[in-house]
């Protein structure tokens, strides 16, 4: 850990080493940033990473960390599991989310291969269950979940889980599941405050390669509401940069009434889904249907893809909610597309202008 001042500290984030007998379902997001910055919101958290939090690790499992989503929680939660694991030659992990482990469950049912299953849940020595909240409705896969946690706890593994609230306060989990997430060590992962909001925007403002001086970063940065989450405070970078490109001399004056138009547009209700989806399938000139059904159709994809992609840098939603808006797509899929309409931004001039109209009307 580095510590930037008194109460801002810099973490590392890692993924763990995939030993022979490690297995990994989950995949997760790219994060925004290499490092995990914690203000006085979350000096808790980063204490967990400290040598002394690792070595308490298995003495606190499961260890729970809640919050919204964008927090970080999951980028964390695989940082926690590769520093304990990495400590031995010898540990092995297994990394999973509720839905995956949910399906794999019922697989493993119908193919009637519960051994294998279990032993690739089961016979690890470190656990990380992000999103555990998704097996709600699934009743027969949280006894199993229970059955789990109790068996690695007796064999002295370590177990991590995410999700978006106290298990207590999640709907449709049973008590047995509840009760043994709760008797380990719960934790929340708060989005970032104004000590650390600067020093996010910072360093997302030089990996996205904007050239914003420190003083208009200052003043953006300042006058932000508390609770944005690192993709929503890019979102406000890449809004700035495309005003920016459009008039790159401007005054003082104009840079201030750049500054106080953006910090309006993020203090205002921000477009739904649906607003998103209906700008973008107007601009492309697909219908809503062939944008949300299974079509393959390119110029389909390519509209279904940067609707995922402003769907990401306008709302809250996680891969997995706007997956669902479009039918029930993997949230694997969703990540896809998003990166490569990330990609086809900077080479398609075309497909840019036509996000940047997009952009316009959803501000208006």
């Amino acid at each position: 850990m580095n510590w930037l001042n008194d109460s801002v500290t810099v973490v590392t984030l890692q993924q763990p080493r995939m030993r022979k007998g490690s297995f990994a379902s989950l995949i997760g997001a790219t994060p925004l940033l290499d490092v995990f910055v914690a203000g006085p919101e979350n000096q808790l958290v980063a204490e967990c990473l400290s040598p002394t939090g690792i070595e308490q690790l298995v003495n606190r499992s499961p260890l729970y960390l809640y919050g919204p989503s964008g927090a970080g929680k999951t980028a964390l939660a695989l940082t926690i599991a590769a520093r304990w694991t990495n400590e031995a030659n010898n540990r092995t992990v297994t990394m999973t989310s509720g839905s995956d482990f949910a399906k794999a469950f019922t697989r493993a049912i119908e193919a009637d291969d519960m051994d294998r299953f279990r032993q690739l849940h089961r016979q690890c020595n470190c656990l990380v269950v992000d999103n555990i909240h998704e097996l709600a409705t699934k009743p027969a896969a949280q006894e199993e979940m229970v059955a789990t946690i109790e068996r690695l706890t007796n064999e002295g593994a370590a177990i991590i889980a995410t999700a978006l609230e106290l298990a207590n306060l999640v709907p449709k989990l049973r008590l047995s599941l509840s009760s043994r997430l709760n008797g380990g060590h719960s934790m929340q992962v708060n989005l970032p405050s104004s000590a650390t909001r600067l020093e996010i925007m910072r360093r997302l403002a030089s990996n996205l390669q904007f050239k914003i001086n420190e003083k208009d970063l200052d003043a953006l940065s300042s006058q932000l509401q508390d609770g944005m989450s690192p993709l929503q405070l890019q979102g406000i970078l890449i809004r700035w940069s495309h005003q920016n490109r459009v008039s790159p001399d401007r005054s003082q004056k104009e840079s201030k009434r750049l500054i106080d138009k953006l910090v309006d547009s993020q203090i205002a209700k921000g477009p739904t889904a649906s607003d998103i989806a209906k700008a973008v399938a107007k601009e492309l000139q697909v219908t809503m249907e062939l944008l949300r059904g299974p079509g393959r159709k390119s110029s389909v994809v390519r509209a279904r893809g940067l609707a995922m992609l402003l769907m990401r840098q306008w709302t809250d939603m996680s891969f997995q909610n706007i997956g669902e808006y479009f039918g029930g797509r993997d949230h694997t899929t969703v990540m896809h597309a998003c990166k490569k309409t990330e990609e086809d931004l900077t080479k398609d001039i075309d497909l840019e202008r036509m996000a940047d109209r997009i952009r316009q009307k959803l501000k208006s």
